[in-house]
């Protein structure tokens, strides 16, 4: 469970997109950058709304990730599930996206399927992001997390590292493709 745990962790300021209607609900067949229009601090993340995007850990697992609006742009949702070469769950979890606008930051807050959960920061410069969290989970797991996110023309690639005996240690780069 450990190695999934870094695995999905990897990803964690990353998931990609569904359709939304006006109200941030689901709709399978309006995209949802033409429907909602976010906040201007969560807009950033707009690229990633509307499809699935699959990226592999090994041959044997991969990670599938979709963002979505809701309440009106307000807020984004990512939610990913580490799959195995025959489609079966290993692991998920979700992702919610604010704006804190007394700390002028942004916000999120990961729960997975461990019962742990992140709380945490981050930050846009260009096409890159750059998030930190803390973790609330179990003695066996990371107590915090750093991950960066760069978007490409038709891809993102999101790096993850776990803090270790006072310092960040890389856990991966991971290179998510849309494919739905």
């Amino acid at each position: 469970m450990r190695t999934l745990l870094s695995l999905a962790l990897v990803g964690i300021a990353l998931m990609s997109g569904c359709s939304t209607t006006p109200s941030g609900g689901a709709s399978s067949d309006t995209p949802a950058a033409a429907v909602v229009k976010p906040i201007a601090e969560l807009a950033p993340f707009a690229p990633l709304v509307g499809g699935t995007w699959v990226a592999a850990f090994n041959p044997e697992v991969r990670d599938e990730q979709r963002y979505e609006w809701v309440y009106g742009g307000k807020f984004l949702r990512n939610e990913h599930w580490v799959k195995t070469k025959d489609d079966k769950v290993a692991y998920e979890g979700e992702t919610i996206y604010a704006f804190d606008p007394r700390a002028k930051t942004l916000v999120w807050w990961y729960w997975n399927a461990t019962g742990g959960y992140i709380v945490g920061t981050g930050k846009w410069d260009g096409a890159t992001a750059e998030f930190v969290g803390e973790n609330y989970a179990g003695p066996d797991q990371t107590e915090r997390v750093r991950s960066r996110l760069e978007l490409g023309a038709a891809d993102f690639t999101a790096t993850g590292w776990f803090w270790k005996d006072g310092a960040w240690v890389e856990q991966g780069k991971r290179t998510y493709r849309r494919v739905k």
